[in-house]
C-alpha cells in the first residue's frame, strides 16, 4: 500500500495561499525519508491556474545563490530528486481555480510584488487575464509561445480574457468563485473554472505537459467533478454547459414535457429558466428540468475526466515516460464511480473528517476497485483545527494516531501531513511533531505488507450508484448549509439505507467487502463478481440493471445468501431464498460475519488478505478518555474468528512494541486467540 504525505508544505502561522505552493528545499526529502513516505499528493507545480509562464517558474526557475545556500531546488530538481529516493511527487492540476492576483509593476514592467504588496510602483494585477493579453510581467513568456493559433471558444471566438472566458456563471450571468480557497484579505480572485468550457480544457492540457515535462512521476487531477460542483452556488449556466444539457437532451429517449416541441439544437436552459421568472440564489433543486440538467452534468464530468487522464497518459507515453494518474474524488460521492477506471490511485479529501469513521475507509476501498486509496483531512469539516490546537499543547497524540492508522486499519491510506491545508479562515497550516508523524509512518512501513484492498470477508455490501445518486445530490452538500440558497423538501429523493448500513456494521464488529454496481449509462462494465462471498447485502437498490439482476440470482441460486434492505428495483421474489429486511436491525441479526467477538462500539475490525494464504486481522481502538485523551489500553482480549489457519502462532504488531508472537487455537473452522494488549492499533497476521 502507498504510504502518502499531504505535502503542501504551507507556512506555519500564516495563510495557506493557493494557487501556489512554497518553494521546496532538500532537507523536506530527509522529512520525507524519516516518515518513509512512497507518494506526495498536493506536492507542487500549482501555479498553471495563476499563469503557464508562472508555471514554468515554479518548474524550472533560476534559485538565486542565497536561496541555493539553504537547499532551496526548483519543483522539477525536487521531483526528480525525490523520484531518486522512491518518492513519487504527483503534480497537482487544479481543475477548477482560474486565478487573479493584485500586483505592483516598476515602470519597465517588471513585476516588484504578487499577492503580498511593498507599497511600491504602479498597482495591477498578475494572473490568467493578463497572461492572455500579454499585459502581465516583462520576463512572461508570450500567450502565443504556448498557444501558437491561439484559442478559439466553441463560439469560435478568438480568447482574449481567459480569467472570465472560464467562468462558470450564476443563472444572472455573473461569474461564480471557487470561495473555499479565496482569502478575502487583498483582493485576489479565484473563478470557479469550467471543464466543461473546451478553452478551459485545452489550457489544462498545457498544464499538464509542463508538470510532466519537469519530471512529475504522477498527476493529480483535483476537483474533479468540477462544473458539478457549482450546484452548491446555484450553477453553472454558462453556454458551454447550456450546450451540453443541449448534446444530453437529444439522447433521452423520452423527452420530458417542458422540451416536447423544442427545438435542441437551439434551447438554452437558462433562457428558459429565466422566462419563467427564475433568477440567481434560487435553489436549482426547485427548477423544472433539473433532473435532465443534474444527469447531464453527471455525464459530462466522466467524459471530461476521461479526455484529460487519457491526454496525459499519451503526452507522457511520447515522452517514453510513465506517468501515474490520480483524482482527487473529495467524498467518494456516486458520480465519481466512472472515474475510477482512468486512475492509478484514488484519493479522497474527506468532507467530514471524525474520529471514528472507519465505515467511510470501507466505503472508499470499495469504491477505488483494487487501486489505492489516500485520504487526506478537510479543514472545513470536522476535528482538525481543534485536534491541530491541542496537538500544539502536547496534548491528543492518540487522537492523531488513531486519525492515520484507521485507514491503514481499513485497507487504505491516511496522508501523513506536511504543513496541509488548514483552509482559508485559520492563518496557519497543519504540522504535527515530527517524532509524532515518523513514529506512525514508520509502524506503517513495519506492517506495509499486511495492509492490502482486498478483504477477506465472506459478506458484501452493495454500494447502488444509481440508485443513490439523487439522496447525493439532494444532500446538504449542494445546499452548503444554506450559504448561497436554502434547501428545499425533496419529493424525488428515493430512500438509502447504504450508509446507515456500513456504519451499523462497523460499529458491531461486523467484516465486510463494499462492492460497487455502477450506472451501466456512465459505466459499461460486466457484472460485479460475488463468487467469493457467501452473503451479499442489497440496501435500497432500487435502480438494478438486468445484468445485475441476474448476477444476484445466479449467486443465490448458487447458494448465497441475499439479503434485501428497503425497496429493490427488480422483483426480489425471484431472487431464491432471498431475505427481506425493513430495518438495519434486523440486517445485523441476519448476517454472520468472520468476527464472532464483539468489541463494543468503540472498536472497528477488518480481515484482509496479505498473499501466501495469510491473513491480517487489523484491530482499531477508540476508548480515548476525554480527560487525558490517551487510549485506554485493553488487556486479554479474547477474539474468536470463523476464518480458516494453520499453524499455533500468529505474529502481533503494535504501534511502540517489538512484533511478537502469541498462541493461535485452531478448530471447526474457528479461530481462538488472546490479544494481550491493544491500545491504538494491532495487526494480527495468521
Amino acid at each position: 500500500m502507498e504510504r502518502a504525505c499531504y505535502f503542501d508544505g504551507w507556512y506555519p502561522n500564516w495563510h495557506c495561499s493557493h494557487p501556489s505552493l512554497p518553494p521546496r528545499r532538500l532537507a523536506m526529502l530527509d522529512d520525507l525519508g524519516d516518515m518513509r513516505a512512497t507518494m506526495l499528493v498536493w506536492a507542487g507545480m500549482g501555479g498553471g491556474s495563476l499563469a503557464l509562464p508562472y508555471l514554468e517558474e515554479e518548474a524550472f526557475g533560476h534559485i538565486p545563490d542565497r536561496f541555493r545556500h539553504y537547499g532551496y531546488v526548483n519543483d522539477s530538481e525536487f521531483a526528480i530528486r525525490a523520484k531518486e529516493a522512491g518518492i513519487d511527487l504527483f503534480a497537482i492540476v487544479f481543475e477548477a481555480q482560474a486565478w487573479e492576483f493584485p500586483a505592483e509593476y516598476a515602470a519597465d514592467g517588471s513585476l516588484i510584488s504578487q499577492n503580498v504588496a511593498l507599497g511600491q510602483g504602479n498597482p495591477g494585477w498578475v494572473g490568467l487575464r493578463e497572461f492572455a493579453a500579454d499585459t502581465g510581467p516583462t520576463h512572461w513568456r508570450g500567450f502565443r509561445h504556448y498557444f501558437p493559433a491561439g484559442l478559439v471558444n466553441s463560439k469560435g471566438e478568438e480568447v482574449t480574457d481567459l480569467f472570465e472566458e472560464v467562468a462558470s456563471r450564476d443563472l444572472d450571468g455573473n461569474p461564480l468563485h471557487a470561495h473555499w480557497v479565496e482569502l478575502g484579505i487583498n483582493g485576489q480572485q479565484a473563478h470557479f473554472a469550467d471543464r466543461n468550457n473546451p478553452v478551459w480544457r485545452e489550457y489544462l492540457k498545457a498544464v499538464i505537459r509542463i508538470q510532466i515535462d519537469a519530471g512529475a512521476a504522477g498527476i493529480q487531477l483535483d476537483e474533479t467533478d468540477t462544473p458539478m460542483t457549482a450546484f452548491r452556488y446555484g450553477g453553472c449556466y454558462c453556454k458551454d454547459c447550456m450546450a451540453e444539457f443541449r448534446r444530453y437532451a437529444k439522447t433521452l429517449p423520452d423527452l420530458p414535457p417542458e422540451l416536447v416541441g423544442q427545438d435542441l439544437d437551439t434551447f438554452d436552459y437558462a433562457d428558459y429558466l429565466r422566462s419563467l421568472g427564475h433568477r440567481a440564489g434560487e435553489n436549482p433543486q426547485a427548477f423544472p428540468l433539473y433532473d435532465v440538467y443534474a444527469l447531464s452534468q453527471q455525464s459530462a464530468i466522466v467524459r471530461n475526466f476521461r479526455e484529460i487522464a487519457r491526454y496525459a497518459r499519451e503526452y507522457a507515453a511520447s515522452l517514453g515516460r510513465p506517468i501515474r494518474i490520480a483524482g482527487n474524488f473529495y467524498d467518494c460521492a456516486p458520480y465519481y464511480d466512472p472515474m475510477v477506471s482512468e486512475i492509478d490511485v484514488a484519493v479522497t479529501e474527506l468532507r467530514q473528517t471524525g474520529y471514528q469513521q472507519p465505515w467511510y475507509f470501507r466505503h472508499g476501498v470499495g469504491l477505488a476497485r483494487g487501486k489505492p486509496l489516500v485520504a487526506v483531512e478537510n479543514p472545513y469539516g470536522g476535528l482538525i483545527p481543534a485536534l491541530h490546537q491541542r496537538l500544539r499543547q502536547g496534548r491528543a497524540r492518540d487522537r492523531f494516531r488513531l486519525t492515520i492508522f484507521e485507514a491503514s486499519a481499513m485497507g487504505g491510506c491516511m496522508a501523513l501531513p506536511y504543513g496541509s491545508w488548514l483552509g482559508t479562515e485559520i492563518k496557519d497550516s497543519y504540522w504535527v511533531d515530527k517524532a509524532l508523524v515518523d513514529e506512525c509512518g514508520q509502524f506503517l512501513e513495519e506492517v506495509d505488507p499486511y495492509i492490502t484492498s482486498v478483504g477477506a470477508h465472506s459478506t458484501a455490501v452493495v454500494y447502488p450508484v444509481k440508485s443513490i445518486m439523487r439522496n447525493t445530490l439532494d444532500s446538504d452538500q449542494f445546499s452548503d448549509a444554506d450559504r448561497w440558497f436554502k434547501p428545499i423538501s425533496q419529493t424525488k429523493t428515493p430512500p438509502a439505507s447504504y450508509w446507515p448500513l456500513i456504519e451499523a456494521l462497523s460499529r458491531n464488529s461486523k467484516t465486510y467487502d463494499v462492492v460497487v454496481f455502477p450506472d451501466e449509462l456512465l459505466r459499461d462494465d460486466d457484472p460485479p463478481d460475488l463468487g467469493q462471498y457467501q452473503t451479499v447485502v442489497l440496501p435500497d437498490v432500487w435502480a438494478v440493471s438486468a445484468r445485475q439482476h441476474q448476477a444476484v440470482v445466479r449467486f443465490a441460486e448458487r447458494g448465497g445468501q441475499v439479503i434485501v434492505l428497503g425497496g429493490y428495483g427488480a422483483n426480489a421474489s425471484d431472487i431464491p431464498g432471498a431475505k427481506l429486511c425493513a430495518e438495519v436491525g434486523e440486517v445485523l441479526e441476519s448476517v454472520v460475519t468472520e468476527m464472532l467477538t464483539d468489541l463494543g462500539p468503540l472498536a472497528a475490525v477488518n480481515l484482509q488478505r496479505v498473499g501466501d494464504g495469510r491473513v491480517a486481522l487489523h484491530i482499531v481502538n477508540y476508548d480515548v478518555d476525554q480527560r487525558t485523551d490517551e487510549v485506554r489500553p485493553r488487556v486479554d482480549v479474547p477474539i474468536e474468528l470463523r476464518v480458516r489457519a494453520s499453524g499455533a502462532q500468529a505474529m502481533l504488531h503494535m504501534p511502540g512494541y517489538a512484533p511478537k508472537e502469541i498462541a493461535v487455537r485452531n478448530s471447526d473452522g474457528l479461530v481462538r486467540l488472546v490479544l494481550p494488549l491493544l491500545e491504538t492499533y494491532a495487526v494480527v497476521v495468521l
